[in-house]
């Protein structure tokens, strides 16, 4: 049972510090796995915060909804397969993020972002696909290790839409498959609440297109008071002010994290989900409007950020809370381009040969024949249930290590590729980590390969490119959350100091793992959705 006194306890800020250079040599150590967590997120809250920030002066007073973790699992399934300048820029914008170099130990990324995906707080569906122009093959080491780390989906879809005379109506049909395709898979994904995530036929030069669909819906700790919602007023351009908007207002009262920042001239307390696991964390900036959350997240750190949730203790409080339902739908080409990543969406500059290696030897999907309501894929050369790849994807049939009910302890083969002999040993439950992390391996060592024999079939650029990266997040804050659950009386002391919180003026959310420290979504509120004049 987690207590307020050992939650707080439990805080502190990942230190630059506390980073080791050269991670790759205390692997397989108990402190490897701590330096990887600090490397995630550091990164992950700077790419939260630089995205934000991206998004301040573009789109004027709309509300804004991400998820860093989600982006970052999409920046690592494409740095996955990517090589060249394409794979520097990619490396680069996370290595900075993450206050290291990860241009030769790409496997820190990949293992913590892999298991950052299997986090399931509340409700979380978090899903992720590379939809591929049909023609273009994947490479089975890499779409087995997608698979493995990030257990995302790789398709092949028809963009094609333009030709002359017979052809037009055809490929015209193409184009609008592959877009009710793609939105049937979001909406398979998130269980019907996210219906699409694009609104057109893809353009006939598409290539590329990564989605990542997410859907929240958790039920609150110490859920808000029933019957006590009513429409009240809520003042986007400050308190001082008349306003004519109305909004859904929830209460609460009880002990909640809460801290009042000198600093920062701010406040923030802390909603915990069921569990303790999960905490949604606001921020209020003192005497808030449009203007000033603007200014205030302009000059907001990530550091910041980890100081204020460390800073909160549990406080007798009343609280008044906006019920909202938050949705948002980017196309972070623009985001990304910014922070340095400009190559993946140039077509004469885009590097993903370690995605495909451009012509047919390797594994091809059969594209998308039925668009409702599952996305169909093709296994990718499995002959049994498992298979091992070695350093060149080469497919070794080693599948009885996998079986708990075989005595075999070792699987031994030799590599084609490098004649180089390839152990596996079963550890336990630790067994598939410590094959991706082989497996892995073998990526690193297949860009190192292409780069240093350019002219080799294996290294040629398959000429594929991003068009776009869409990123779609649905949130919904109610009284109770998802679960029904029996009411629950909240006494409050009338002697003493009572905090009162009231966000009825914009504000900025967070949603955070305690365990991890993640930033799973991230919000800007200037005016809650829906409301009312």
């Amino acid at each position: 049972m987690v207590t307020p006194n050992d939650r707080i306890s439990q805080l502190r800020i990942p230190t630059q510090d506390a980073i080791v250079s050269n991670i790759h040599n205390i692997r397989e150590t108990a402190e490897y796995d701590k330096r990887v967590e600090e490397i995630v997120t550091n990164g992950i809250s700077n790419l939260a915060v630089a995205i934000n920030n991206f998004y301040l002066n573009r789109r004027g007073f709309d509300n804004v909804v991400l998820s860093p973790v989600s982006i970052a699992g999409a920046l690592a399934l494409i740095l996955l397969g990517s090589n060249g300048k394409t794979f520097d820029e990619i490396a680069h914008v996370m290595g900075v993020a993450a206050g290291t170099d990860i241009s030769s130990k790409s496997h820190v990324v990949h293992e913590s972002l892999g298991n950052c995906s299997d986090i399931r707080p509340g409700r979380l569906s978090n899903k992720a696909a590379i939809f591929v122009q049909e023609g273009y093959p994947i490479r089975n080491l890499y779409s087995d290790m997608s698979e493995r780390i990030y257990k995302n989906e790789i398709l092949s879809l028809d963009f094609k839409r333009n030709a002359i005379h017979a052809q037009q109506a055809i490929n015209s049909r193409n184009a609008i498959h592959a877009q009710q395709a793609i939105n049937s898979w979001v909406s398979n994904r998130t269980n019907g609440k996210i219906k699409s995530i694009i609104g057109e036929p893809p353009t006939d030069d598409t290539k590329i297109i990564i989605a990542s669909a997410l859907y929240f819906n958790g039920a609150w700790e110490k859920q808000f008071w029933e019957g006590f919602t009513r429409r009240r007023p809520f003042y986007p351009n400050g308190r001082k002010t008349q306003t004519t908007m109305q909004v859904e207002m929830m209460s609460n009262g009880g002990l909640f994290p809460y801290h009042r920042d000198i600093t920062l001239d701010c406040d923030i307390m802390g909603f915990p989900y069921k569990g303790n696991a999960t905490t949604m964390y606001v921020i209020i900036p003192q005497d808030s409007n449009v203007n000033r959350l603007k200014s205030f997240e302009a000059s907001l750190t990530s550091a910041d950020i980890l100081r204020l949730v460390k800073s909160t203790v549990y406080t007798q409080s009343v609280a008044v809370f906006p019920k909202m339902k938050v949705e948002a739908t980017s196309d972070l080409r623009e985001a990304l381009q910014s922070l340095g990543i400009k190559s993946l969406f140039n077509p004469y500059e885009a590097n993903l040969a370690l995605l495909s290696s451009g012509h047919n030897q390797e594994q091809a999907y059969r594209p998308v024949t039925n668009p409702t309501p599952h996305v169909s894929r093709e296994s990718v050369g499995r002959d049994n249930d498992i298979l091992i790849f070695s350093r060149f994807g080469t497919p070794i049939n080693c599948t009885q290590i996998f079986n708990p009910n075989s005595n075999i302890s070792e699987c031994e083969e030799i590599d084609s590729n490098t004649q180089k002999q390839v152990t596996y040993k079963k550890f336990g439950d630790k067994l598939g980590r410590r094959v991706t992390r082989n497996a892995q391996d073998s990526l690193d060592d297949l860009r190192l390969s292409l780069n240093r024999d350019p002219h080799n079939k294996n290294a040629e650029n398959p000429g594929i490119y991003a068009d776009q990266v869409l990123h779609k997040v649905y949130i919904d804050i109610t009284e109770q959350g998802t679960e029904a659950a029996a009411s629950t009386s909240v006494s409050l002391t009338r002697g003493g100091d009572i905090t009162i919180f009231r966000a009825d003026i914009p504000f900025l959310f967070f949603i955070w793992h305690e365990e991890t420290k993640l930033i799973l979504f991230w919000g800007t509120v200037y005016e809650p959705t829906p409301n009312f004049s």
